[in-house]
């Protein structure tokens, strides 16, 4: 069973910064790690590895530092990693970067299986993977949170209405969600020797794709919390029955009730 898992290097959202004047995330120096459904994927896909046999390989694309997601691919164990990096990819559109992942697959040749994170931990365009299958004309399935591979696909998918169980045959797309797995935790052997592998780096003229963007994000801000400020007086014992209709009240008009 030949895997390829597609891996995004995003922003590590848990420690991002807001600028407090305008609301805009401090992206200079923020750190960055696997995108964690795509860190669910390729544990989904060492699994089925270590079921059947065969190998596991990643692409990744994006700017320039992305390449440092490497060096937790491989202490994860997977086989080989492919890179598309370049400064032009920094604002890369899913049309674009979903190009450059199916033209990178292309070049790696044979596989089985394609395996992605149904969206990624920084921007949730939940288009990636559906835009791979769409372009190399596969069956897709989306949002898995089971999967086994059995001579033929088997996937249980959360559609949210409710959970569907899809069988096919290979090759396949299927984008995976966080309750599929919990991923590994490589030791400390696995990374030191991660640090010394390497590593298939594309560059765009490889690929034969313009680095043309088609979608513009004008601004991204934090969400604004603002307080009700409804208060009570409960002093007056006389007045806690109509205080806390009061409550009761507001409580309805914010659908809580």
């Amino acid at each position: 069973m030949d895997i390829i898992v597609c891996i995004k290097q995003s922003y590590d959202v848990q420690q991002l910064k807001f600028d407090p004047k305008t609301g805009e995330p401090m992206l200079a120096g923020a750190p960055r790690k696997m995108s964690d459904m795509d860190r669910r994927a390729l544990e989904e896909a060492l699994r089925i590895k270590e079921k059947v046999g065969g190998s596991v390989k990643t692409v990744t694309v994006g700017p320039p530092e992305t390449r440092d997601v490497v060096k937790e691919i491989y202490a994860m164990g997977a086989d080989e990693a492919f890179v598309v990096a370049d400064m032009k990819l920094d604002k890369a559109d899913p049309d674009l970067t979903a190009k450059l992942i199916v033209e990178t697959i292309k070049k790696i040749g044979n596989f089985d299986l394609i395996l992605a994170g149904a969206a990624s931990t920084d921007e949730y365009s939940w288009q990636i993977p559906a835009k791979v299958a769409a372009l190399l004309n596969l069956p897709f399935f989306q949002n898995a949170v089971s999967l086994s591979v059995d001579g033929e696909l088997i996937a249980e998918c959360d559609l949210g209405d409710a959970i569907y169980k899809f069988k096919s045959s290979l090759p396949a797309v299927v984008s995976v969600s966080l309750e599929i797995n919990e991923p590994r935790i490589p030791t400390l052997s696995a990374i030191l020797k991660a640090s010394r592998k390497q590593f298939t780096d594309f560059r765009l003229e490889d690929l034969g794709v313009d680095a043309v963007t088609e979608l513009e994000v004008r601004k991204v801000v934090m969400p604004k919390v603002e307080r009700k400020n409804v208060i009570v007086d409960v002093s007056d014992p006389s007045k806690m029955e109509d205080e806390l209709a009061k409550i009761l009240d507001e409580l309805r008009k914010e659908n809580v009730l």
